[in-house]
């Protein structure tokens, strides 16, 4: 008999902590919306301030247009603008195969931007920002520029789309960088996972370790591409973690330099 009081005491400790995870995970899944749709709000309203906004039917038309063209997409941004708000900005990064388009910005360590906006609030999306250490017009061999990858898919959380379906970038294989003067073309030659602390992060200067680096991208890559790497172009590295939260899995994605063309504001 006395068994079964003690049973009943842990059954309903059971229950009651049953009942808490349910209500922690339910609060955990509308603090995360809430914190999306903040983030969604926030970017959307300043690619309408700066005139970034890619989400039309006319835009995808001009988009396709100008790769068969072989020019930029027609973005209308106001750089000066994004400069005013931001001594921070580096440019303006869009990868129109998997829907990216933000600012990146580049702050003296790389962990200022991971959990505030482009206005510097907080936000756990944080914002798009090149590596601390990079040269900040784009010059270096290697420059690496990181962003969360979110639940909703928002900030580089569509990368990964590059894995589930390589063929995307047969449809449009180029992301571009805004700038000031120039709007830089890159090419995707390579995507993969990797750890955080492999020297898959490494920057060089001299063209063996060049050679060497985008051969191993290339042989290991989710898929082949026809990217001109002979003239060993500038690259731009996008990487964002890949799995759930606090994992050591990284997805980085490469670009070639293929075009450097003046920005001209339309």
């Amino acid at each position: 008999m006395k068994g079964k009081p003690f049973r009943k005491i842990i059954h309903i400790m059971i229950t009651v902590s049953l009942a808490v995870l349910v209500l922690f995970c339910g609060y955990r899944m509308i603090v995360s919306r809430m914190e999306s749709e903040a983030a969604e709000s926030a970017y959307t309203g300043l690619a309408k301030m700066v005139g970034a906004q890619v989400d039309s039917e006319e835009m995808e038309a001009a988009v396709a247009q100008a790769v068969a063209q072989k020019e930029y997409p027609p973005l209308d941004i106001d750089i000066v603008a994004l400069k005013e708000m931001n001594e921070d900005f580096r440019g303006w990064l869009y990868f129109p195969a998997v829907e990216i388009s933000y600012p990146v910005v580049q702050a003296e360590d790389n962990d200022y931007y991971l959990h505030r906006s482009f206005e510097g609030e907080e936000l756990s999306a944080g914002c798009i920002f090149m590596d601390c250490g990079a040269s900040s017009d784009w010059s270096d061999r290697n420059t690496f520029v990181f962003g969360h990858n979110m639940r909703d898919d928002s900030m580089f959380g569509n990368l990964k789309m590059l894995i589930k379906d390589p063929t995307l970038c047969q449809v449009n294989k180029y992301f571009y960088i805004y700038t000031e003067e120039y709007v830089y073309t890159y090419e995707v030659f390579a995507c993969y996972q990797t750890q955080s602390t492999s020297d898959r992060y490494m920057t060089f200067t001299s063209d063996e370790n060049y050679d060497l680096y985008v051969d191993w991208a290339v042989e290991n890559s989710a898929f082949r591409t026809e990217a001109d790497l002979k003239d060993r172009g500038n690259i731009v590295s996008l990487s964002t973690c890949h799995g759930s939260a606090g994992t050591s899995r990284r997805l980085l994605v490469h670009g070639v330099l293929v075009r450097t063309e003046e920005f001209e504001k339309k």
